[in-house]
């Protein structure tokens, strides 16, 4: 009794939000049928891994393309099928399956010449009836046909004469798409009755499925079937007396989809053959079916079992169990017992998903509280300790006003020198506290870029003189949004830094505008950084061995800070640095909001009508290549020159080309780089000396603009605007 208790120990008490949502993906996924196509991939590898050859005594009498071409009419007649029925029963094969014939119209005694071929057979041969798609009716249920003698007539569905002489039957395969697996039916029940099917025939004697809907097992190589062509056993004794004792189907095999159906790994499957198969299925079997039911309550069971058991029971027992769902077809499928398990897939999936999450949550709870409790303790610690630091510099000050001597002097400087030290270090812990914990909120607000960049000069200016440092500001005009206090903390940790350790240097800040955006820049030519070092200084307490130019002297905290500000701000910090020429920090993302910006975009529009057009000028003269280019450029286009025909370029909106490049380089024996433009969907304008008659006939198939040199300015732009008005247009 106590080891039953001592059990108790790997179990909990599941929650109730756990078995609500158990209980709703149960539904949900019992509900959904968007799984089948997992079954299907399922069973076709399935049934490539247990690939087996067809061992059973079915032979097809292929009507191939072969028998055609070799008949004296060419073509199959009621004649030839009584031939190859007259030789058939000379060596009493076990029984006979006509598939569908397609007859050619004959003589008048095609009819008796099969009634007597049909006559002379020890038995009745069952034939197949061509019955409408629509007329059959699938069905999975248990009752079933035998397929005798005693099934009702069916003489309307066959030919008058023959009726009596042979058997019918259907072959009735169903698919849900053209890669999903197959079902036969066992007997076929259509308006007029039930029949029994190929397959059922072909497997007389085998014990009938659990249900009339059946799985055929594909994994039997088809191309395995014994397989004669109809000339060959009319013509060759020896061959037809292979037949003897043999299940027989008499079938066309070479008319796609009509003789062929397609199989998940074979698409030319010929319809005998799958009709083989099928029989071979039941022979083998009976199949059975079990459905999704059976997998999908194993996996409500593993389900329940994960979520009650304590970790890491709880997941050991269901990743066996959804290892063993998964390769359980593999297994079972060669005892003909098929199954689907998607929906215990993805129900065990679905929890694991879900667990994952709710740990991830748990364990974003946990650091944040870590989080947290370590920002409150910086935070107070710090604050506590700026008191009795703040008094310590107060008594080095009053210290170094009394009477002392060089040494004692020295050692007061070496007090206050640590004490401004250790004041600045809590001062950004401070703020990265104030970050961490979400105190410190951004409070955005216009900002100009020069009143910035003239708070910076004016706190650096006198600790770059005495550095011996050339700080340089680039002034701006521009507005951005932004937190004004925030930003002025970042730049101002990157220009301290970069004074600190460019000693004798240049400092350069400025800023760049792209677009509706603002960067700004400081660069200067100190130490740099160490590439394997770039991403180490951007983090809290580290400090460069090799004294980069953006180290931080009070224990790497000022990149640091800028760091996450800029994350506060939805801001980018990049650093760019080479060991020996310096390092470039940007802040990148901040938003223009210039009051004049509206405006003048439209001034600038009207102005530059042409402005940001990509333009590529090809032309072998180099003084009108350039003079074409500077031209461009004033009109506010992105110019590519090339001296060359413009072949392979780059992505652009206009091409201006000349014809003759000189040397008998002409853009007339190179057609092929006119119609790759054109294919891109690029304008291209030919400025030429040559007359336009004569490129037109050059190059029959451009229908761009063909401008002649000498070729004014006006009549350039001019072109090039109408261009670009029809691409807007469109």
């Amino acid at each position: 009794m106590s080891r039953l208790w001592d059990l108790k120990r790997y179990f909990r008490r599941p929650s109730r939000r756990e078995g609500i949502l158990l209980g709703v993906l149960i539904v949900f996924i019992s509900l959904a049928v968007p799984f089948e196509p997992y079954d299907w991939l399922q069973r076709s590898v399935t049934a490539q891994l247990n690939l087996k050859p067809y061992k059973g005594d079915a032979v097809i009498i292929a009507i191939d393309a072969k028998t055609e071409r070799e008949l004296p009419d060419r073509a199959w007649s009621k004649s030839d099928l009584a031939d190859l029925l007259t030789r058939l029963s000379e060596h009493d094969p076990k029984q006979i399956v006509i598939a569908q014939q397609y007859f050619e119209a004959g003589a008048d005694d095609d009819d008796q010449r099969l009634i007597d071929a049909l006559k002379q057979l020890d038995f009745k041969p069952s034939w197949q009836v061509e019955i409408a798609p629509e007329e059959i009716r699938f069905s999975g249920k248990e009752s079933r046909s035998s397929g005798r003698s005693d099934e009702p007539s069916f003489a309307q569905l066959l030919e008058p004469g023959i009726a009596d002489l042979v058997q019918p039957n259907i072959a009735a395969f169903r698919r849900t798409n053209n890669y999903a697996p197959i079902s036969a039916q066992y007997v076929v029940e259509t308006s007029e009755g039930v029949v029994p099917s190929s397959a059922s025939v072909l497997a007389q004697g085998a014990s009938p499925p659990s249900q009339n809907l059946f799985t055929v097992d594909l994994s039997y190589n088809t191309r395995t079937i014994p397989e004669f062509s109809a000339i060959d056993v009319m013509r060759d004794d020896r061959i037809a007396a292979k037949l003897s004792d043999k299940s027989v189907i008499i079938a066309f095999t070479d008319q796609l989809g009509r003789d062929t159906v397609v199989t998940p790994f074979d698409p030319y499957t010929s319809r005998a053959a799958l009709s083989v198969v099928a029989a071979q299925t039941l022979i083998d079997g009976p199949p059975v079916s079990l459905g999704w039911g059976a997998m999908f309550l194993l996996a409500i069971m593993v389900t329940i079992l994960w979520i009650a058991l304590v970790r890491p029971y709880g997941l050991y027992i269901a990743g066996t169990a959804l290892v063993l769902i998964i390769v359980s077809p593999f297994f079972l499928e060669r005892l003909l017992i098929f199954q689907e398990t998607s929906q215990a897939i993805v129900l065990i999936a679905l929890v694991g998903i879900v667990r994952v999450w709710q740990q991830g949550r748990e364990a974003i709870h946990v650091y944040r509280s870590a989080a947290e409790t370590k920002s409150q303790f910086l935070a107070q610690a710090s604050h506590d300790l700026r008191q009795p630091i703040h008094a310590i510099g107060l008594l080095a000050d009053r210290l170094s006003q009394s009477n002392l001597t060089i040494e004692q002097q020295e050692i007061v400087s070496k007090i206050s020198w640590s004490v401004d030290n250790a004041r600045r270090m809590f001062r950004a812990l401070l703020d990265i506290a104030a970050i961490e914990s979400g105190t410190l909120k951004k409070d955005l607000s216009a900002v100009s870029v020069n009143e910035l960049l003239a708070e910076v000069d004016s706190q650096n200016a006198l600790a770059a003189e005495q550095a011996g440092v050339d700080l340089r500001l680039i002034p701006s005009d521009l507005v951005v949004r932004t937190d004004r206090a925030l930003l002025g903390t970042m730049l101002q940790n990157l220009v301290s830094n970069s004074i600190r350790y460019t000693s004798g240097g240049k400092i350069v800040v400025g800023c760049r505008r792209k677009e509706n955006t603002l960067s700004f820049y400081v660069a200067d030519n100190g130490r740099g950084i160490a590439p394997d070092e770039l991403e180490k200084v951007q983090k809290e307490f580290y400090r460069s061995a090799t004294g980069s130019s953006l180290g931080s002297d009070n224990k790497g905290l000022g990149l640091a800070i800028v760091n996450r500000l800029a994350r506060l701000l939805d801001l980018r910090f990049r650093l760019r640095s080479e060991l020996g020429k310096g390092t470039i920090a940007s802040i990148e993302g901040l938003r223009i909001i210039s009051s004049a910006e509206a405006p003048q975009t439209s001034e600038n529009e009207r102005k530059l009508p042409l402005s940001g057009l990509r333009v590529v000028v090809a032309d072998d003269e180099e003084d009108t290549l350039h003079s074409t280019a500077a031209l461009l450029e004033k009109w506010g286009c992105d110019v590519t020159p090339l001296s060359r025909p413009p072949e392979g370029i780059a992505p652009c909106d206009i091409v201006l080309s000349d014809f003759d490049f000189g040397e008998g380089v002409t853009l007339g024996e190179q057609p092929n780089i006119v119609s790759n433009i054109d294919k891109l969907g690029i304008d291209m304008i030919i400025i030429s000396g040559h007359h336009p008659d004569q490129i037109r006939e050059n190059l029959p198939d451009f229908s761009g603009l063909i401008l002649t040199k000498p070729l004014r300015a006006a009549q350039l732009r001019s072109a090039m605007m109408s261009l670009r008005r029809v691409k807007k247009a469109n």
